[in-house]
């Protein structure tokens, strides 16, 4: 998805466009953007960016790695800036400088980062409107999240935008989920959307292997992306860059699994095809509840559906040969 065109999106990039617009006119507002791995979230962070003529664009993300440290984040979205703490009032600019390990620690300065980050957002956007883009939201260390979930309840009185990209994952909290904020969730693609993704990328891309590329990836771009890029007999290969599902597959019992592999070699998505195929290899339908425990899979009473298709990849591809040949 290069460029301006971000198929599918539309709704989308019109709420982007109107924060900013809004932001260039003196409203501050912030949106969260909450959906699953590859469904577009950074791709919609790159839309604003590209967008944002006439705004000072901070970006920061969170890192697993750095969850632990305290106002890791921060300091990432805030680097460039830093010198203008100083011209903050005392104990906020006392609470940035500690928060950084510029300053020596006080008693209650911790509660103070909120305040402090909305007013050095305040004096960048005295000059220039300011848009703040964060990725992997999910991730960031408590202490810049809360500073951040304090500012951004507060931008209506400030030229401040800032945008959130948050992945979701079942089983997992969701702590932008309760910060009472806009979101913005986003969907899987619908097949016309998918289609227009594949024939940008391979024009001449032959309408069979298009419709099972829609099938495996059903609507997420980046493993539409991922697959059209890889060898059909290496299709599930190309999907696995998140060993997390892996891992979560290995931990279901064995007629779970076995299950899983059933569902992922249909192409119907209907109940009662995969019920009937699974209980001729000896499986029987409570094998699914483990799987449902475990956020993996969707089920209603006329569609079964993986959680992402990364899952049905991983299913499928790391299921042995004998259990796929007799799926």
């Amino acid at each position: 998805m290069d460029g301006d065109v971000l198929h599918g999106r539309r709704a989308e990039r019109a709420r982007i466009d109107g924060l900013l617009d809004g932001t260039r006119g003196g409203a501050g507002g912030v949106l969260v953007l909450r959906g699953d791995a590859g469904v577009g979230r950074s791709a919609l962070l790159e839309y604003a960016a590209r967008r944002a003529a006439g705004l000072r664009v901070l970006r920061g993300a969170g890192a697993e790695a750095e969850a632990g440290l305290p106002f890791a984040a921060l300091h990432l979205l805030l680097r460039p800036h830093l010198a203008l703490a100083g011209t903050l009032p005392g104990p906020q600019a006392a609470a940035l400088h500690t928060a950084f390990g510029l300053a020596p620690a006080r008693p209650g300065q911790e509660h103070l980062a909120g305040p402090a980050l909305l007013a050095l957002l305040g004096e960048l956007a005295r000059e220039t409107p300011v848009l703040c883009l964060v990725d992997d939201a999910q991730w960031l260390d408590p202490a810049s999240a809360d500073a951040l979930r304090f500012a951004a309840r507060r931008l209506g009185t400030e030229r401040v935008a800032m945008l959130l990209a948050v992945r979701t994952t079942p089983g997992r909290p969701d702590v932008w989920d309760r910060a009472g904020l806009p979101d913005l969730p986003l969907t899987p693609l619908d097949h016309r959307a998918a289609g227009l993704l594949l024939a940008e990328r391979a024009p001449g891309l032959p309408a069979e292997r298009r419709d099972r590329l829609i099938t495996w990836a059903e609507g997420n771009p980046r493993a539409l992306v991922e697959l059209l890029s890889a060898h059909p007999d290496r299709w599930a290969d190309a999907l696995l860059d998140d060993g997390v599902h892996c891992d979560h597959l290995h931990a279901l019992p064995q007629d779970t699994r076995t299950l899983l592999t059933v569902a992922a070699a249909d192409d119907t998505g209907a109940p009662a095809v995969i019920v009937e195929a699974a209980r001729r290899l000896g499986v029987t339908l409570d094998a699914l509840d483990a799987a449902e425990r475990a956020g993996l899979v969707r089920l209603t009473q006329t569609r079964f559906g993986f959680r992402h298709p990364l899952i049905r990849a991983a299913a499928y591809r790391h299921a042995p040969v004998a259990t796929r040949l007799a799926a």
